[in-house]
């Protein structure tokens, strides 16, 4: 292992957790830095370069004297047979605590989801640019494969782009390590707001769809003080529960899933006393919870 190594010196915390986790996986393999660099010089990089560093730059990256390159760290890391995500998300927490000086010298970046016009939606590309890590322009335009141009990167990361469009947007956040579904929707989303702020429209809003009306099962007591489920409305005959159940037998039925889990709820809590069984404009559904009541034997023979 050869002599004993340096204290970390003074520096962020974040920092500080990258240098004590990189010197503990050097410690657990048992390596000194010129072993851990005669290792480094096997290794290759997701990109095709080489990893190879000196046994001083190794030793240098948990100094705490400053955060390290990527690079660097990914080498230390998996030369050691360390996991090479952890190392890289530690390495973009340092990072992004290296940006706190300017970023307290300007307005916090709002949540993507609040974002309202271009000036917000360019502040939270930002602060989603520090957070990865602040890589080179050149990095992103080839995680992006040439859709980022790295000098359209540069325009918008310096704020002389005062409109990205909206692909930029999807591919920068991409980039940077947002994965698709919701959290990659939210982004267009906020393309979109701010485009209509700019085009002095309000976005519309989203349609509600007024209930047509419904139909319950009621439970109530007959003249023989038994417990029976009555259908209310026109839908109060034996005939009509037939029928429905019928309709269930022969298959089609479909029903939401709120809707499934509605007649499942009266299933197991006997002492509901209405369950919900159709809603106009979606009659096609009522077999359904016709069956989860039969099931339970709560309809009436």
């Amino acid at each position: 292992m050869g002599r004993r190594e340096n204290p970390i010196a003074p520096c962020g915390k974040a920092l500080r957790a990258l240098a004590r986790w990189l010197r503990d996986r050097r410690a657990t393999a048992r390596l000194s830095y010129t072993e851990l660099a005669q290792r480094t010089t096997a290794l290759a990089l997701p990109d095709g370069g080489s990893a190879g560093c000196s046994a001083d730059t190794l030793a240098r990256a948990v100094s705490g004297q400053g955060v390290p390159r990527l690079r660097t760290v990914i080498a230390y890391a998996a030369a050691c047979g360390a996991d090479r995500a952890e190392a890289e998300r530690l390495w973009k927490r340092a990072r992004y605590e290296a940006t706190l000086p300017a970023r307290q010298a300007e307005q916090p970046a709002p949540h993507i989801t609040y974002v309202r016009d271009f000036a917000e939606l360019r502040s939270a590309l930002l602060d989603l640019y520090r957070k990865d890590g602040s890589r080179p322009y050149e990095e992103l335009e080839r995680a992006s494969a040439g859709v980022l141009a790295h000098s359209t990167v540069a325009r918008v990361i310096n704020g002389s782009a005062a409109r990205p469009a909206r692909e930029f947007v999807m591919a920068f956040a991409q980039a940077c390590g947002v994965r698709g579904g919701l959290a990659l929707e939210a982004w267009g989303q906020a393309w979109d707001r701010a485009e209509e702020r700019r085009l002095g429209r309000r976005p519309p809003a989203p349609r509600r769809k007024a209930p047509a009306g419904a139909r319950y099962m009621d439970r109530q007591r007959n003249p023989d003080g038994q417990e029976v489920w009555v259908v209310n409305g026109r839908f109060n005959n034996d005939e009509t529960l037939l029928q429905l159940k019928q309709q269930w037998e022969t298959g089609g039925s479909t029903l939401s899933r709120r809707e499934l889990d509605t007649a499942r709820n009266v299933a197991r809590r006997r002492h509901a006393a209405r369950a919900l069984v159709w809603m106009e404009g979606r009659r096609e559904q009522a077999t359904a919870i016709h069956r989860e009541l039969v099931e339970a034997r709560l309809l009436m023979s």
